[in-house]
């Protein structure tokens, strides 16, 4: 999963460099605002045909993120 949201952020932004981006990076280090947040959720739930739940659009890190779409 983890993989997946990099490269999509990669993708979503053409800022962000792979090696930039760790577990702990948060996403308003990043350069992304809520918006580019919601852009990356709903990517990512389209890839996979999942529905993340309300409480993954307020997560600050990749790792969290990670942990809610896990769930």
């Amino acid at each position: 999963m983890k993989e997946l949201i990099i490269e999509t952020m990669c993708r979503l932004s053409s800022d962000i460099k792979v090696s930039e981006i760790t577990p702990k990076s948060s996403f308003e280090d990043l350069g992304f605002n809520n918006i580019d947040l919601t852009e990356l959720i709903m990517d990512i739930e389209n890839n996979l045909n999942i529905s993340a739940d309300i409480e993954t659009y307020y997560t600050k890190t990749v790792n969290e993120l990670v942990a809610q779409l896990n769930n």
